[in-house]
């Protein structure tokens, strides 16, 4: 009868809700983001010998401020808006990617991010001529702060 008992206080121990150890999921760190300036080279699949480099402010705080504000521009444009429509965002453990559809065009804009590094591409499938798709590749490597900014914090 002791190891019946036994046997049932050790079955109702691991049924309870109390002892059961379930484990949260483990969240991955997000890519990380400095905002600052930004030296970019661009490069058109379609124009492989052009590349084109300028350099840019991105005062986002943070990869979530740079996500976000990425995809209110095209949300908010009116103009955008009229002739495309937008996928949801993707994320994964480096970047984050989304679609658009315009009329005649798939776009697929993705974004990967390393230390003081972002890599965007932009490919576009032509609908009706998909010889003259394209991809296009920039990268972005932060040279220093914006004007005005104090040392990697946000505008």
């Amino acid at each position: 009868m002791t190891q019946r008992l036994k046997l049932a206080a050790m079955l109702a121990a691991l049924a309870s809700p109390a002892s059961a150890q379930t484990a949260a999921p483990l969240l991955e760190p997000k890519p990380s983001f400095v905002p600052g300036m930004y030296e970019t080279e661009s490069r058109n699949s379609a124009f492989q010998d052009q590349t084109v480099k300028s350099k840019a402010c991105i005062p986002s705080a943070n990869f979530d401020a740079f996500r976000d504000e990425t995809m209110a521009q095209y949300q908010k444009d009116p103009q955008f808006l009229k002739g495309c429509a937008l996928s949801d965002v993707k994320s994964f453990s480096n970047g984050f990617s989304f679609a658009m559809r315009c009329r005649g065009a798939k776009t697929i804009l993705t974004y990967r991010f390393a230390k003081d590094m972002v890599a965007g591409t932009i490919e576009t499938l032509i609908i009706d001529a998909p010889k003259y798709s394209s991809s296009i590749l920039t990268m972005m490597r932060r040279v220093g702060d914006c004007p005005g900014q104090a040392s990697g914090r946000p505008l």
